[in-house]
């Protein structure tokens, strides 16, 4: 009982509720890029979802006084585990990821290390710099050009196709207005949702038609586009609403989105790996019931 409470705060740690939209963060930057069925994509998958894993770890672990006055729920200040234990949790997850990225992928190593500088850096600076927003948009988009550039290593490419970069460029400001509204979770009256951070979480229903751009003129593209702009464009409105609501379920509601924007995104180049977005993207929402999202 004892070992199965340890797993399940382990869980709540990592936020792992949100882990497959890290997949489908990976599958975006790998098939977009060329990349196809192979052995490496799973061995990114995990490497990234490790990093991904350690870094909301490392999160509680630099936040641990802050959330004894604001979080109390939390599984540090709750006496749940130590902040001695979190900070070795986490920091053997890191390295676990980086060393299947180094050792079973080609991703960039160069990328591999800006994501983790990336994620240490905003857990050290998110409480101190409203800025930090940014990077936290940056840890996102590091996981599909990292994935991205594995393909590229096999194809003798230097960079990653285009539209991939505009897609992270897109995570980026998509991500960061979500961590905007995020601040708002503890605060006993919120208040309405601001028009900045409500036109940067809107970003994503360019998604689909950056890709189009690039397809032929033919009918299934057009169908495909327009399929993806109303579906992403109807599950921000959903997201908007949920905020409106209750802020902690408008934020799980909007990370779950990720991977259903990826869906929209990763079909214009492989029909199996959108079908597996959109499983990821139903998987979250399942996960979110039984793991907190945030």
């Amino acid at each position: 009982m004892v070992l199965l409470s340890f797993f399940r705060t382990l869980l709540t740690l990592g936020r792992v509720s949100n882990l497959p939209t890290v997949w489908t963060n990976v599958a975006v930057g790998w098939f977009l890029s060329g990349g196809g069925w192979t052995g490496e994509f799973g061995w990114i998958v995990l490497g990234m979802s490790l990093i991904y894993v350690a870094g909301m770890t490392l999160n509680d672990a630099f936040d641990a006084a802050w959330d004894r006055a604001h979080a109390p729920s939390r599984p540090i200040p709750a006496g749940r585990i130590g902040r001695g234990a979190v900070w070795a949790v986490g920091i053997l997850q890191m390295v676990a990821g980086v060393g299947v990225l180094v050792a079973c992928t080609t991703v960039s190593r160069h990328l591999a290390g800006d994501l983790v500088i990336a994620v240490l850096l905003y857990n050290w600076l998110h409480k101190r710099w409203a800025g930090s927003v940014l990077i936290m948009g940056l840890c996102r988009a590091l996981v599909y050009i990292g994935a991205g550039s594995a393909v590229a290593a096999h194809t003798g490419r230097i960079e990653v196709p285009a539209t991939l970069l505009f897609i992270a460029g897109g995570v980026i400001v998509y991500i960061a207005g979500l961590t905007l509204v995020a601040r708002r979770e503890h605060l006993a009256a919120p208040g309405p949702l601001r028009r900045l951070p409500g036109l940067m979480l809107m970003v994503p229903v360019l998604f689909p038609l950056l890709l189009f751009r690039n397809m032929p003129q033919e009918v299934i593209w057009y169908a495909v586009a327009a399929v993806g702009v109303l579906g992403v464009g109807a599950w921000l409105v959903i997201v908007r609403r949920a905020l409106a609501e209750r802020v902690p379920k408008g934020i799980a509601f909007a990370l779950a989105g990720i991977a259903f924007f990826d869906a929209s995104v990763v079909a214009f180049a492989d029909w199996y790996a959108a079908v597996a977005c959109l499983a990821a993207f139903v998987l979250t929402l399942a996960l979110q019931r039984v793991i907190p999202a945030t």
